[in-house]
């Protein structure tokens, strides 16, 4: 699986590449698309409608580069719906009364069809996925197999607008799913969350809940979603490579089928002045008509200070949506924080080897993908960021089944050496290994239990001659440590010789670590 997976970004990329070169989509065969049913008209007043539902909005926006009206391009964007019937179970502490609970919630079967937004996701890394992933196309197609028409992609490309943009197929189904396995196990949490809250009287809050996600079945299905991509200018921002302030840059998506909008929030900067200002010169005026003696002094102060609040508005208006989406952040990376911390591999720490610890370090991983520096978006860097999360994923699943089968054989020579020694009990009586004389460690008559002639030259090797057969764990993995980071050969230099040398010294170190390092390899060691 790994294999095909680092193989398939490279086929990804590669063919997507091909394809953009030769003209054409690739995307995969039996895909299904929906035609078009806003036009560019729709779209505009779609997105006016929009700008209009809420007071703080701008009534209108600009066109980049000076453009008077914002620029509507058409284009399919690919998408995977998944179709997964799913056994969720969920654990995590519950705050109660100042201190913190364990508790759980019972295993429930749950289904997430293609009409659920978990399971929607955009093959394309050229948009921003808060953006494309609230879009649900699974919903707009039919996936009745007797429904040839609903089915009929080249139909549909057939009647999209002039200039329309087919959308390779950027991302692999593989990708595809680890992304919507962990919406789906953040849907889960979600209703966990609000499950625990609901279990437990006087419950102020919730943290580190873990999902147990077992998939029943699943259906995959390549369809291709109609879009209006929006570009337009909306509050400044500063250019940090020609060091000036400029109009920035925005992007909105408009469904071809609902006409739904998904935009960043905008707050206009002309109607906080216009309200700041009213809310101070509109008092002064009154002031001044009421008291005329004074109404120089009271139309002079009502002046600076409509001014003063009015300067002050367009900066708050331009520092509200970073406040929310920073508070938004400030909850997310704490959450990532606790993840990564309880998942992480160190001494003492046993949840490294639980799949549900692990599985919400993923997720979280790649909820950091997706909110990270997503104002600038860049493809190729985030697409390369992807394909470098999954691969670490995958081997940090191998490491632990790897670790896992390690465990199990050592549980099981155990269990052997456990047998054997009941049997040579029963047949030779309780002094058995007296009588054969060996002494109570196991080491053979002759030697005292730390004894160890170190025939390989390991303990020479770490540096450790005068604790043979006595060092500690810690000392050995410290000796490691010293000795490797004299011996890299990055770290040593010189020439090629040295460098080679160096490499030998590495190896040699390596294989005796691999041997002391080992408790049960040691003591075998040690008897030789």
């Amino acid at each position: 699986r790994g294999r095909a997976t680092r193989d398939g970004a490279r086929d990804s990329t590669t063919s997507a590449t091909r394809d953009k070169r030769a003209g054409r989509a690739s995307g995969p065969r039996g895909a299904r698309g929906r035609a078009f049913e806003r036009d560019e008209r729709d779209a505009r007043d779609a997105l006016r409608r929009w700008l209009r539902s809420r007071g703080e909005r701008p009534r209108r926006v600009r066109g980049r580069d000076g453009a008077r009206e914002p620029t509507f391009r058409a284009a399919y964007a690919p998408y995977w719906v998944f179709d997964v019937t799913a056994e969720t179970s969920c654990a995590g502490s519950v705050e109660v009364g100042g201190g913190w609970v364990r508790s759980g919630t019972a295993a429930k079967t749950t289904r997430f069809d293609a009409t659920t937004r978990a399971s929607q996701i955009c093959a394309s890394f050229a948009h921003r996925r808060d953006f494309v992933d609230r879009l649900l196309p699974g919903a707009c197609v039919s996936f009745d197999p007797n429904d040839f028409d609903a089915m009929d992609w080249a139909r549909a490309r057939a009647k999209a607008p002039e200039g329309t943009v087919v959308e390779p197929f950027e991302m692999r189904r593989s990708m595809a799913l680890s992304l919507a396995t962990a919406r789906m196990r953040g849907v889960a949490r979600a209703e966990a969350s609000e499950e625990l809250m609901k279990k437990h009287k006087g419950a102020t809050s919730t943290r580190d809940i873990c999902v147990e996600f077992t998939t029943l079945s699943r259906d995959v299905y390549a369809v291709y979603h109609p879009v209006w991509y929006v570009s337009f200018e909306h509050g400044y921002v500063v250019d940090e490579n020609a060091n000036k302030i400029i109009q920035q840059p925005r992007e909105a998506v408009v469904c071809g089928v609902t006409g739904l909008v998904v935009s960043d929030d905008l707050i206009c900067d002309h109607k906080a002045r216009a309200l700041a200002f009213s809310a101070v010169a509109i008092p002064a005026s009154i002031a001044a008509y009421v008291w005329p003696e004074s109404a120089y002094f009271f139309l002079g102060q009502g002046a600076l200070a409509s001014a003063v609040a009015a300067a002050g508005a367009a900066v708050l208006a331009r520092q509200v949506p970073k406040m929310r989406q920073d508070k938004i952040d400030a909850v997310r990376v704490h959450d990532e924080e606790r993840a990564f911390a309880r998942a992480m591999r160190s001494v003492g720490n046993s949840e490294w080897m639980d799949e549900s610890v692990q599985r919400r370090r993923d997720d979280a991983e790649w909820r950091r993908w997706r909110e990270t520096d997503k104002m600038r978006w860049d493809p190729d860097k985030r697409r390369a960021w992807a394909y470098s999360i999954l691969e670490t994923q995958i081997f940090r699943f191998r490491e632990r089944q790897e670790m896992r089968h390690e465990m199990e054989e050592r549980a099981h020579l155990a269990d052997e050496a456990a047998r054997r020694e009941a049997e040579m009990e029963r047949k030779y009586g309780a002094n058995w290994k007296r009588s054969r004389g060996d002494d109570a460690h196991g080491a053979p008559s002759g030697r005292h239990p730390g004894f160890s002639r170190d025939i390989h030259g390991f303990y020479k090797t770490l540096r450790l001659d005068a604790k043979l057969g006595h060092a500690t764990e810690e000392e050995i993995k410290a000796a490691f440590r010293l000795v490797a980071l004299e011996t890299h050969p990055d770290k040593v230099a010189g020439d090629a010789s040295a460098k080679k040398r160096a490499a030998e010294r590495f190896q040699l170190a390596q294989k005796a670590y691999a041997v002391l390092g080992n408790k049960f390899e040691r003591t075998a060691y040690d008897r030789k």
